[in-house]
């Protein structure tokens, strides 16, 4: 019973489908609320494509038959089947968008397909992050994971590594903030866009940056809440493991790992160094961290209930030091 049937690649799984829908959403978001703006988001697409590919692969692995993966997008009852379907979508309309925003003349004809490839990924990369919740809160036998918290939980985790990923890489290659500027005000002064881009580059990095702060406090919040109420629940199971994620032997990885250094410290970087670009990188650097933690620490509390009749079961079966186990020493026949 203490075996992890639940391991490290749905993890990675989890934590990357997690990122790169939150950078796809965060991407559509500011494309509608500063319209042109897209394009400086193709950087962080380009990585949010790499990790849904990466999820993809992880996905395939966990089955544990990968030459017949195709059977799960046939099985329509199966949640898994979904996920893959998400994570396929995203995966191919964002890859469409980052390559409509390459200055190359052979992907010239991708442009007029730049915003709907856009539309589709950030909607399908919203819904992988829903899904990464779902996924596990549709175990029913998981007290601790079936809740409706934790779908909450891990879609703002997805938008907070999302935003921070956005905010350390925006207005990079192959899209520059100078470059998309020179496009959209073709006849002003180079070197006037070029003053003017710094400042629309620390504008926009800043209101990512505010945004990482603001979800860095809704997922502190979500998260006590949802340990806590499980601690306080009538789930022995659930009671279980958030007792040991407060005071047992996790509480150092949840309190230092995730809480400190996964939120505090970030959300301090943020506020007191965010122009500072170390300071970003670090703060970046430490919200994946502490997102991955997340993931790891849900997953290994895969404690559930047991099915009727099962302890009783296993009760009643012979410990390895019966009498009639332990009767002869390996070099003696019974017969």
């Amino acid at each position: 019973m203490n075996k992890h049937y639940w391991t490290w690649p749905i993890v990675i799984d989890l934590f990357l489908g997690g990122l790169g829908g939150g950078i796809l959403a965060i991407a559509m978001a500011y494309e509608f609320l500063y319209p042109g703006l897209g394009p400086a988001f193709a950087m962080p697409v380009l990585i949010a494509v790499a990790s849904l590919g990466l999820a993809c692969f992880f996905l395939v692995f966990e089955l544990g038959q990968p030459k017949v993966f195709l059977r799960v997008f046939v099985k329509a009852t199966a949640i898994i089947k979904w996920g893959a379907v998400l994570l396929s979508l995203a995966l191919i309309a964002g890859f469409v968008y980052f390559l409509s925003c390459l200055p190359w003349d052979i992907f010239a004809f991708l442009v007029p397909l730049q915003k709907p490839a856009l539309i589709v990924a950030g909607i399908s990369g919203l819904l992988v992050m829903l899904y990464t919740g779902i996924f596990l809160a549709s175990l029913k036998p998981h007290a601790f994971w079936n809740s409706p918290a934790l779908p909450v939980l891990f879609a703002v985790s997805a938008l907070l590594t999302g935003a921070a990923v956005a905010a350390a890489t925006l207005g990079m290659w192959p899209v520059t903030m100078s470059t998309l500027l020179q496009a959209l005000n073709p006849g002003v002064d180079a070197g006037l866009v070029a003053q003017e881009a710094a400042n629309t580059q620390v504008f926009f990095q800043g209101k990512l940056q505010t945004l990482c702060m603001a979800l860095i406090a809704v997922e502190a919040f979500v998260l006590l809440l949802y340990v806590f109420l499980l601690r306080g629940s009538g789930n022995e199971v659930a009671r279980t493991v958030a007792a040991r994620w407060l005071t047992g032997k996790t509480a150092p990885a949840f309190w230092l790992g995730l809480v400190v250094c996964g939120l505090l410290l970030p959300l301090g970087l943020y506020y007191r160094f965010g122009e500072v670009a170390a300071a970003a990188v670090a703060a970046t650097v430490l919200v994946l961290a502490g997102g991955c933690l997340l993931r790891f620490l849900v997953v290994y509390a895969d404690d559930r209930r047991l099915v009727p009749g099962e302890k009783r079961f296993f009760d009643r079966l012979p410990h390895h030091d019966a009498a009639f186990l332990t009767a002869w020493d390996d070099k003696e026949s019974p017969y």
